[in-house]
This record gives C-alpha cells, sequence and structure tokens, in this order.
C-alpha cells in the first residue's frame, strides 16, 4: 500500500482548506468534520487499532462493548470535536477531540459500559475467552491506578488511522484540523493518552506535532499479551 499513492506527507504547509475539507496533493484523500453516518465505521476502526495499534480482539473479544467503552463518549457528547480521514470516501481514520468539561461524560459513559461488560463476564459470556475476563477485572481494579497525570484545564484528543493508511500525513492534517478548532476556544492546551513500548513508541509521533511527554506510568492492561514492559502515557502541548 505503501507504494500505490503519491506521498501524502509532501502535502504543502498553506494546503487549501474548503468548506471544512483539508484538500492536500495526493488524489482521493481528504480530511472533514464527523457525520453521524461515520459512527459505525469510527467504531470499526477503534477495534481494528485497540491493541498497540493492531486489533483488539486478542485482548478483548467483544467488539461492541469495547467501542462504547473507547469511542461512544466523544460521539454521543463531543461529536463537533471530530474529524475523520477518508480515502476515495471510505473513512479511514479519525481524530476525537473534548473540551475539558467532557471528564464527567467520559467517567459515566465508560462507567456503564464497563457494568456491561462486568455482567457479561460473571455470566459466562466470556468463558471462552478467557483473556477478555482479564481484561474486564484490569479496568475494574488498576485502570484507575495506572493512569498518568494530565494538565488541568485542557482539552482531549487521540486518534487512530488503519493500517495501509499509515504514513501518508494524514495524522498531520488531523490534527491541523483539531488544533485549528481548539485556537477558537478558551482552552488552547491539550492532552492525549497513548500505550508505549520497546516495538511501538507511538509519543516520538506525538513529539513531532509539538507535544512533550506529561507523565508515564507502567502498566498491566496488556500483561501477557505483550513481553516487555508497557507504559500509559501522557503528552500534551500548549498552543499559546
Amino acid at each position: 500500500m505503501a507504494g500505490s499513492h503519491p506521498a501524502y506527507a509532501d502535502m504543502p504547509e498553506d494546503s487549501i482548506i474548503t468548506n471544512g475539507f483539508w484538500l492536500g496533493k495526493s488524489a482521493g484523500f481528504s480530511i472533514r468534520p464527523y457525520r453521524n453516518a461515520d459512527r459505525a465505521k469510527i467504531r470499526h476502526i477503534c477495534c481494528e487499532t485497540g491493541f498497540l495499534g493492531n486489533p483488539i480482539d486478542a485482548i478483548f473479544c467483544d467488539r461492541e462493548l469495547f467501542a462504547d467503552l473507547m469511542v461512544n463518549p466523544y460521539l454521543d457528547y463531543a461529536e463537533d470535536w471530530a474529524y475523520v480521514a477518508t480515502h476515495n470516501g471510505r473513512v479511514v481514520g479519525y481524530l476525537l477531540g473534548a473540551p475539558p468539561s467532557f471528564d464527567r461524560y467520559l467517567v459515566y459513559a465508560g462507567s456503564a459500559a464497563t457494568l456491561r461488560m462486568l455482567l457479561k463476564s460473571v455470566s459466562g459470556a466470556y468463558a471462552h475467552h478467557p483473556r477478555s475476563s482479564q481484561f474486564v477485572e484490569w479496568l475494574l481494579t488498576h485502570s484507575f491506578r495506572e493512569r498518568p497525570r494530565r494538565p488541568r484545564q485542557a482539552a482531549h484528543m487521540h486518534f487512530n488511522v488503519l493500517p495501509g493508511f499509515r504514513g501518508y500525513g494524514l495524522v498531520r492534517c488531523l490534527w491541523r484540523a483539531f488544533e485549528e478548532r481548539l485556537r477558537k476556544t478558551d482552552h488552547p492546551r491539550y492532552y492525549g493518552k497513548l500505550f508505549s513500548c520497546k516495538n511501538h513508541h507511538p509519543e516520538h509521533a506525538y513529539q513531532r506535532y509539538g507535544l512533550g511527554v506529561h507523565d508515564r506510568i507502567k502498566t498491566t492492561i496488556f500483561a501477557g499479551s505483550v513481553s516487555e514492559e508497557v507504559f500509559n502515557i501522557c503528552v500534551a502541548k500548549d498552543l499559546r
């Protein structure tokens, strides 16, 4: 895939913005605001990239509830902060953002999804996939202790791009759209969270866009599935 399109990363810094779309040099690529019709595709991409950029199925087999936990809060309560990357009309990536006031919605929606996971786990729905029950146990017993510190009064963002469409500069354009949105608010600081290990260092990509590491903490979320240490990292940037 890497050789099948012109290098989107070569998109000039002054690429055109038209009616909310970012238009670059590579044919078929664009960045646009989220639409309700994109919801199912965003949920799919979330599950396809949920395990260190790979499908989540090895860690948790219930894709519906995983997407409920990870992306539904953004799409339900902060859809005007969301952007998608498309190729020939197909959604191949997304960036979801939210203002500082979003935290209470995240706690509410996350707790509801986790409760449904717990009920399914104790009912034996995951008996065929013990790793899924371990994931639910981690959410209930370790997730709050294994979160890095985050900056106060900061907006939040996270993104994912499907394998095969990485390396074309889509992330850079998603970032630009989000930062332009952020500059119109009273919250010029934002942060993101990521998992990092020996062979997976997404913080390097964040650093290229001006985000520094705010805090990091060792996490056991992938224990038994990843041999090396994994860290939960908070990166942050101030646009002022």
